[in-house]
């Protein structure tokens, strides 16, 4: 499973608001095509919209970005 975490300041200093996209799109081998240019958009949208109440106050920026990939593997059981 491949998500996409943002972080974005918040108007509480040293507070920070996390949103997570599961699912984002991938390439015929599985690896995630999401660039920087969409995720800065989609951050600056999600700012601009102020959709989100957060316990740490309104949006005021973004703080950082990443794409976490987990990997599963079975594991045999005797």
């Amino acid at each position: 499973m491949n998500k996409l975490v943002m972080r974005f300041l918040t108007s509480v200093e040293g507070k920070y608001f996390t949103l997570a996209v599961d699912d984002i799109k991938v390439d015929e081998k599985g690896v995630p095509t999401v660039t920087s240019a969409q995720t800065n958009a989609l951050m600056d949208l999600v700012i601009a919209k102020d959709i989100f109440a957060s316990a740490s106050g309104k949006l005021t920026g973004k703080k950082d970005a990443k794409i976490v990939v987990t990997d599963t593997n079975e594991v045999e059981i005797a």
